[in-house]
């Protein structure tokens, strides 16, 4: 079904290692859990838990809580995020809410209203550091 790897607009489709595919003329109400990669093109009002990443595409219109280890999004979204490696707003995002991610990419034109939580460093928090000395 799916044969190889095609990028549009940045994004990756069509991997053989997509797990979950919702088209845009989908409106679903729930949860949805997976391990591997997902795409979401349609509506979707519910929780979306992911051991891997979910792409949130240009048609996406989501209300939702998400979990996952990247977070892609080129649509609308409402809810709050935690991602364990990044999550990344394309020029087409709209997206309110808060962010919980130890790398944040936010490409110009992308809309967010919210706040974000990056975890400490891995040398510790940015209080534990000295100012430099001359």
């Amino acid at each position: 079904m799916f044969k190889r790897a095609v990028k549009r607009n940045g994004l990756q489709e069509g991997s053989d290692a997509l797990i979950v595919y919702i088209d845009k003329h989908v409106e679903l109400k729930g949860d949805i859990t997976y391990n591997g990669s997902g795409r979401i093109d349609g509506k979707l009002d519910g929780r979306i838990t992911v051991q891997g990443s979910v792409v949130l595409g240009e048609d996406a219109v989501v209300i939702s809580e998400i979990e996952a280890d990247i977070v892609v999004i080129a649509g609308k979204v409402e809810g709050n995020i935690s991602a364990r490696q990044k999550v990344q707003l394309l020029a087409t995002a709209k997206f309110c809410g808060d962010i919980s991610t130890p790398l944040l990419l936010i490409e110009e034109g992308a809309w967010f209203n919210g706040t974000t939580r990056m975890p400490a460093t891995p040398e510790g928090s940015l209080s534990d550091t000295k100012p430099a000395t001359r």
